[in-house]
């Protein structure tokens, strides 16, 4: 995400209420709306793949309600609960959402004051960087420990509890997770382009808006990290 952006997703089953919320999200210069949807259970799915910043959320929907969506979730996004009743409002605060908006979502100044609670704590976080250490990279094998030339990386897929990074040699099967290499890694070189696939920028052979290749490889881009990659490289 560009940094200042927050990327924000509406979950509500209400399509006038959908509506509304879509027209003050993108009247709100640092929100960047990355989809809507009227299926909570659509939604759940989307979500486990594509981490977002900010949910929108009804909290009754058929088929799930919202609370019951944010349990499925295994990280904490921001959430702003969006509601025609009070009555939830309670149970609501138990999962730490930020405000809580009641239909009919008319009132932009409430709306406004509502996201930025969320703009405060989010510019409040520390700057994203990595803490590498200097020196080679050594990833265990087994009982060997090798030494990883990061050159000749091409990408890095998450492989249940292992990664798997795959180099112009060979593949190395690693007990590890991509968020622990990522850190390790260096960010001229390296990208996240999906919530399984790390890349070496410069082994890159073919790219567009959803797909890139490396070799024979075809590695899709997820949304949220889109941007973040073609930051790295240079388009004529």
């Amino acid at each position: 995400m560009v940094e200042g952006i927050i990327s924000c997703v509406i979950v509500e089953d209400d399509p006038v209420a959908q509506k509304v919320l879509e027209v003050l999200v993108q009247k709100t210069s640092f929100l960047l709306l990355t989809k809507t949807f009227d299926d909570p259970v659509q939604a759940s799915m989307f979500l486990k793949d594509e981490k977002v910043e900010l949910l929108f959320l009804d909290v009754e929907m058929p088929g799930m309600n919202g609370l019951q969506l944010l349990n499925l979730l295994d990280y904490k996004p921001y959430v702003i609960i969006v509601s025609a009743k009070e009555e939830y409002a309670l149970k609501a605060f138990e999962f730490s959402v930020y405000d809580y908006l009641l239909k009919p979502l008319d009132d932009y100044p409430r709306f406004l004051k509502a996201v930025m609670k969320v703009k405060e704590v989010y510019d409040a976080k520390p700057a994203k960087g990595k803490a590498q250490k200097a020196g080679p990279l050594f990833v265990k094998v087994d009982s060997l420990f090798h030494n990883l030339d990061l050159n000749a990386i091409l990408w890095i897929e998450a492989y249940g509890d292992y990664i798997k990074i795959n180099t112009d040699q060979k593949m190395l099967m690693v007990l590890s997770t991509l968020k622990s290499i990522d850190s390790k890694l260096p960010e001229d070189r390296f990208v996240r382009v999906h919530r399984s696939y790390i890349v070496n920028v410069k082994r890159i052979d073919n790219i567009d808006l959803n797909n890139l290749q490396i070799k024979d490889k075809i590695i899709p881009i997820s949304a949220n990290y889109r941007e973040g990659l073609f930051a790295r490289i240079n388009l004529l």
